[in-house]
């Protein structure tokens, strides 16, 4: 059975006086207990030079050195090196200093002339441990941040998905009785005074925009009847892209598909999925209102290393080596402003307010993929505009 002892430590000692140098150096290298290979820095400058270019596993650190004093020198190492095991070794004065060491991050301390060969093996091996367990633990706090994070937005989507069900239908029968009041007061005034006609016109415009929030809210909490089928992703996006067209042509934007022949089935609701699609099209188009080109491409591949940043972190939905089929909307337009990005897909989230968005297009479309296993994720090119990519799992049972 192999001893903790037993892996080489390659030490950094910061420390200005050469003789406590020479009594650790000569402690680390007669004691019977691990390996090392070490290397002095007189100054916190000479010690951040040396991390810089060479790797070294624990660093054991006088706090009063060349050019800095107390727990300043603590601080500012953990500033420039906050994953670096630390072992503080103090003057026999500084005992309470060292003592605040470990409050500050510090994984152990030493005082000086106070301790043998083995006690300075044992804490230096110590320290790289007790590290990386502060690291594992840190990480493990970190993700259960981002579940109750993700448990928190779970369940304050099944409450707007219950309140958008109930408030919807309470305030749709209200919306048709305006619309058709409008309409039959525009039938029987036959008024030409303008300012009638604009004021009924406005309420027109008013309820059809609060009709379309209800349609949306609907949608919203409406996705758990899904009738899937394995389904030709390719013949899905012709259709839509069919229905997008004459608006491309119209604001001068190329459509292009370059869509792969034998892609395998994918398990879907086509209805949904083809909502998603053109949801995406009808975007990428708004972002490039001045013209430009619009790339729709399906291909297979195994779900890889390099996939894995298309998808969400509290995602467990996708696994690497898994067959997936993917379609990628890639746009010439400005890209997406690093600032939404994080809350494109929040809900009532948009950035065309003002021209009538009401921010449940990407929430839903969102909604949709999750509920087929599946993802959707956006990203900025380099060199300009966006993808927009759904990632679906292959079906099993069969191929094109």
């Amino acid at each position: 059975m192999k001893s903790q002892f037993d892996k080489k430590l390659r030490v950094l000692l910061v420390e200005n006086s050469a003789v406590d140098c020479k009594v650790i150096d000569k402690m680390l290298q007669s004691s019977p207990y691990g390996r090392f290979e070490s290397q002095f820095a007189g100054s916190l400058e000479q010690a951040f030079i040396l991390l810089a270019k060479q790797n070294f596993d624990v660093v054991l650190l006088d706090l009063n050195v060349d050019d800095c004093t107390g727990l300043e020198t603590l601080k500012r190492f953990h500033r420039k090196f906050p994953h670096m095991p630390v072992v503080v070794n103090t003057g026999s004065y500084q005992d309470d200093l060292g003592l605040k060491a470990i409050t500050k991050g510090a994984q152990d301390y030493l005082i000086k002339g106070m301790y043998k060969s083995y006690v300075l093996v044992k804490s230096l091996y110590y320290a790289v441990e007790r590290k990386k367990a502060e690291e594992e633990l840190k990480g493990a706090y970190n993700k259960l941040q981002q579940t109750q994070t993700q448990l928190i937005q779970a369940e304050k989507m099944n409450v707007i998905g219950g309140l958008a069900s109930g408030v919807a239908h309470e305030v749709k029968n209200p919306l048709a009785t305006i619309l058709y009041g409008v309409e039959y007061l525009n039938t029987a005034l036959k008024s030409t005074d303008e300012k009638v006609v604009l004021t009924l016109e406005s309420i027109k415009e008013a309820a059809k925009s609060a009709n379309g929030i209800i349609k949306g809210l609907l949608d919203f909490a409406s996705l758990t009847n899904l009738k899937k089928e394995p389904e030709n992703i390719n013949i899905l996006i012709d259709q839509a892209v069919n229905l997008i067209r004459p608006q491309c042509e119209r604001i001068n934007v190329e459509l292009k598909k370059d869509l792969q022949s034998d892609l395998p089935l994918i398990k879907i609701d086509c209805n949904r999925i083809k909502q998603v699609v053109v949801d995406l099209i009808v975007n990428a188009l708004y972002a490039m209102s001045d013209g430009g080109c619009l790339v729709i491409r399906t291909y297979a591949k195994k779900f890889a290393e390099q996939d894995i940043g298309w998808v969400d972190k509290r995602s467990k939905s996708l696994i690497k080596g898994e067959d997936v089929v993917i379609v990628d909307f890639d746009d010439t337009g400005p890209g997406i402003k690093a600032e939404y990005l994080i809350k494109i897909f929040d809900p009532f989230f948009t950035t065309r307010r003002a021209s009538g968005g009401i921010g449940l297009g990407l929430s839903i479309a969102r909604t949709i993929m999750n509920s087929h296993g599946g993802v959707i994720s956006l990203q900025n090119k380099q060199e300009g505009g966006a993808i927009a990519r759904l990632i679906f799992k292959a079906n099993k049972k069969g191929s094109l």
